[in-house]
């Protein structure tokens, strides 16, 4: 863990939960995170799409590491939150120790 008191890492689930091409849904600080396992590499990012509150947890993985909401097809890049539209999406740093995913927030 960080020594940085703004840096706070919470465990978010073991990560037997997660297998690759799998998605789950987690709550910390009444925050929910969608979680993403792809090809081994775990993402996470606010389940709520900001444009107008879509469930990212619902929404479609593309081939280049992009989620796209299942409201209105904003794509979000799972690595950074970057998008082509005026909006930009929350995403956690994620670190596996000892069998379990940590997110910071």
């Amino acid at each position: 863990m960080s020594s940085d008191s703004h840096v706070e890492w919470l465990e978010a689930c073991p990560a037997a939960e997660l297998p690759p091409g799998e998605r789950k849904l987690v709550k910390l600080k009444s925050v929910e995170i969608a979680l993403f396992n792809l090809n081994g590499t775990v993402y996470a990012i606010k389940n709520r799409c900001p444009h107008r509150s879509g469930p990212l947890i619902r929404g479609f993985i593309d081939d280049t590491g992009g989620i796209k909401c299942p409201m209105h097809g904003w794509r979000f890049d799972l690595r950074d939150g970057s998008s082509r539209r005026p909006a930009q999406a929350t995403v956690y740093q994620v670190k596996a120790e000892n069998g379990i995913l940590y997110l910071q927030l």
